[in-house]
């Protein structure tokens, strides 16, 4: 059953606010606010991590949009969390074998109240894409260098740069 449009545009505009997190055990945990990014940072901490633009930050978690308080029920809450943890290392099995580097970016609501595992990994646009499309993801931000950029996945949107106007 399609998720009704109104429900993913509500959940594309949620992409909007993310705050993303770029842990690193050296340097502590950077946090970057999508709106009001600072570029310059992240293109430090990219750096400092051993990744060079174009970079695409994504999640394996929640396709299609499908958060853990969608779930009517504590069971169904658990039974998805489960699947995020299989989704999330078969991502990072998958980067690994195909020689990819990665690093470790957690997706958090403003207020902290949600939270998703995610990788930012060296790929083009369209490589991005077209991982995002494969792993169910509604959208993934991509770092160009010096724009941070709201992508679609199976989502019917068009890419914006961030922050949003």
């Amino acid at each position: 059953m399609a998720e009704p449009a109104e429900s993913i545009d509500a959940k594309w505009d949620a992409y909007h606010g993310t705050v993303l997190e770029f842990v690193d055990d050296e340097r502590g945990c950077l946090r970057v606010d999508l709106r009001r990014p600072d570029e310059r940072a992240i293109a430090q901490r990219l750096a400092a991590l051993g990744l060079e633009p174009p970079v695409a930050i994504m999640t394996a978690e929640n396709p299609r949009g499908a958060n853990a308080e969608d779930a009517p029920t504590a069971r169904q809450e658990a039974r998805q969390e489960v699947r995020n943890d299989d989704r999330h290392a078969t991502l990072l099995a998958e980067l690994r074998e195909a020689g990819l580097p990665f690093a470790r970016v957690d997706g958090v609501a403003p207020d902290g109240e949600y939270r998703e595992r995610c990788v930012a990994v060296p790929l083009g646009r369209q490589e991005g894409r077209a991982l995002a499309r494969r792993l169910g993801q509604l959208a993934f931000f991509w770092f160009d260098g010096t724009r941070v950029w709201l992508e679609p996945g199976i989502a019917d949107h068009e890419a914006e740069v961030l922050p949003a106007a």
